[in-house]
């Protein structure tokens, strides 16, 4: 593995903290949409966000044919993105998710701005409890390798192949889930195609989170997502190389 230590050139092109919630039985998606109309903090509404039931409906009489059918639609927030489209904050009745997009800065200033219109949704939907708090990075490895080269100098983990078969890897797609700390962490590492021309894009997702139970006015949910991000450091410095480290420093 690489030697855990700050990138200052890391290859994030997301990182997000989402904190689920319990609201108020009064609490719609139309009461949050006239509390949120009366804000100002620097950021613009771009959309609702929905939730679709879907299910299949079968008549074996009429026919052996099934039917997509969608069974229900439900408006549970809206989407706001900050004037410089860098920062992009979910308001949902079930809860919060705030991202930053590329270039990556700081978890400080990602987690300062997090908690500024954190309190823009409070106002909004006076939360009573955080029941679910994660954070998730998504990492773009742009690896300078040619077709033919081995993985392996950049990356830690990947299956290997039966000698029997040919060792060039055009794509791949693995999926690890672990628990630490009552932690569980989603771990997906993907190359969807070798290019043509390096660099070779391979995609490294880390999704760690917990239940939880945390009063939504305090301080503790923001120092246990810290230590979500320090889980997350050690499986991302776990899955790569010091070759692949030493691209972003």
């Amino acid at each position: 593995m690489a030697r855990i230590r700050h990138l200052s050139n890391a290859p994030i092109v997301e990182a997000l903290v989402d904190l689920k919630v319990h609201v108020p039985d009064r609490t719609t998606f139309e009461t949050l949409e006239q509390a949120l109309a009366k804000q100002e903090f620097g950021y613009q509404t771009k959309g609702p966000i929905f939730r679709g039931n879907f299910g299949m409906a079968i008549n074996l009489q009429e026919s052996p044919q099934a039917k997509p059918l969608v069974s229900e639609t439900t408006r549970l927030g809206m989407r706001l993105h900050s004037d410089d489209e860098k920062y992009v904050a979910q308001f949902t009745t079930e809860g919060f998710t705030f991202s930053r997009l590329a270039p990556y800065e700081s978890w400080e200033l990602l987690i300062t701005e997090a908690r500024r219109v954190w309190s823009i949704y409070q106002s909004c939907v006076s939360p009573t409890r955080v029941h679910r708090a994660g954070t998730r990075f998504i990492n773009n490895l742009r690896l300078p390798m040619q077709a033919g080269d081995r993985f392996k100098t950049y990356l830690k983990g990947l299956p290997s192949m039966p000698p029997e078969y040919p060792q060039t890897i055009s794509s791949f797609l693995q999926r690890f889930v672990v628990h630490e700390e009552g932690a569980t962490a989603l771990i997906t590492q993907a190359l969807e195609q070798f290019p043509a021309d390096s660099p070779v894009p391979v995609f490294l997702d880390i999704d760690v989170f917990r239940e939880a139970d945390f009063h939504p006015n305090g301080a503790e949910v923001w120092s246990f997502l810290g230590q979500l991000r320090n889980l997350k450091n050690r499986f991302f410095f776990g899955a790569i190389e010091e070759a692949a480290a030493e691209l972003y420093e």
